[in-house]
């Protein structure tokens, strides 16, 4: 597959997956590798809410930050497993 291709097929990937979480109301993380991990539940919601706190920052519907505030949660999530 050329890197057109391989940058098409990511891009297929992003949008089913924000898709889906979209139409359920839950979030998840793919990792390049094609694995999906953090489903959203009340575990989930709690260290969205420990990472706000720890950022000072104020409450918002995780499903309203910009991808690049996203990405930032995530990382941190990565970091605070819990």
């Amino acid at each position: 597959m050329s890197t057109s291709g391989d940058y098409r097929a990511a891009l297929v990937l992003a949008a089913a997956i924000a898709g889906a979480s979209m139409l359920s109301g839950c979030a998840t993380r793919a990792h390049e590798d094609g694995s999906v991990e953090h489903h959203w539940n009340a575990r989930e919601d709690a260290a969205y809410r420990q990472y706000l706190a720890d950022q000072h920052l104020e409450y918002r519907d995780f499903s309203s930050l910009a991808p690049k505030e996203q990405r930032a949660y995530w990382e941190w999530r990565d970091h605070h497993a819990g």
